[in-house]
């Protein structure tokens, strides 16, 4: 696998219209990266996660994805879909069971996980990420919570055991994936799955959707995601029981782990 950019696009009018809005005194500023790295003995950071994600010449695998995720994201949902909290909510309203340990993959900077911990506040939550950068914004978020274990991992290699999971989750992650690293994901999800429990999964962006016309942040794998027939990939995986609600530009998809 090869480091993929995204040479040749230049920013739009949606582009300049959400990064008008950014509060750029938001961006973060203040953290020792490289103490960061130290403390969260990252695992060697793939390819596709060096890639030019957003445009950002080496993706997740710098300091600043991390520093202007926040304040940059915020503005996307409210661009796409409406206020960004809410938006995560709407994933976590759709598990009717309350699940006792939870995985949250690819959480990012931590609204993911924040998203679940309002929706079960007694929930085991263990949130990984292979960007020890997102990480480090997140664990400002998530510190306070000893019911949070924060860990930087590639979730293609999880070291959890079988059945280790009432619920796993993952937002906004598979249209930043090439499309063979996708189905390992989603078996390994699958594999620390108990059986009967559940998968849900968010992304933003679906065929046919306005928010890819144009894009605002180029995406160097989305083709590889909007030519994946999603529903197959979940039952290859070993989910069933698909259920998908198309929101806004994007779609959920929870599942159950058989």
């Amino acid at each position: 696998m090869t480091i993929k950019t995204t040479e040749g696009w230049v920013p739009n009018e949606v582009t300049a219209r959400i990064g008008a809005r950014v509060r750029w005194e938001d961006v973060v500023s203040d953290i020792d990266w490289d103490q960061a790295i130290v403390r969260l003995s990252p695992p060697p950071m793939p390819d596709y996660v060096r890639s030019s994600i957003h445009g950002l010449e080496g993706g997740y695998s710098k300091p600043g994805a991390a520093a202007t995720w926040d304040p940059v994201v915020k503005e996307i949902f409210a661009e796409y879909f409406e206020n960004e909290t809410e938006q995560r909510d709407l994933l976590s309203a759709q598990v009717d069971s309350v699940p006792s340990r939870v995985l949250d993959v690819a959480c990012g900077t931590g609204e993911s996980t924040l998203a679940w911990r309002r929706r079960f506040p007694r929930a085991q939550i263990t949130s990984i990420d292979v960007s020890p950068y997102m990480l480090a914004v997140a664990e400002r978020k998530l510190a306070h919570d000893r019911n949070i274990d924060v860990r930087c991992l590639n979730a293609e290699h999880l070291p959890f055991a079988d059945g280790s999971f009432d619920l796993v989750t993952a937002s906004l992650l598979f249209h930043e994936l090439p499309e063979d690293v996708s189905p390992v994901i989603l078996a390994e999800m699958r594999r620390v799955s108990r059986p009967g429990g559940e998968i849900a999964v968010m992304e933003p962006y679906r065929v046919g959707g306005k928010a890819l016309k144009p894009i605002p942040f180029p995406e160097p794998y989305l083709k590889d995601y909007l030519a994946t027939n999603w529903d197959v990939a979940f039952k290859a995986a070993g989910f069933g029981a698909v259920q998908t609600l198309e929101y806004g530009e994007g779609w959920i998809r929870i599942a159950t782990a058989f």
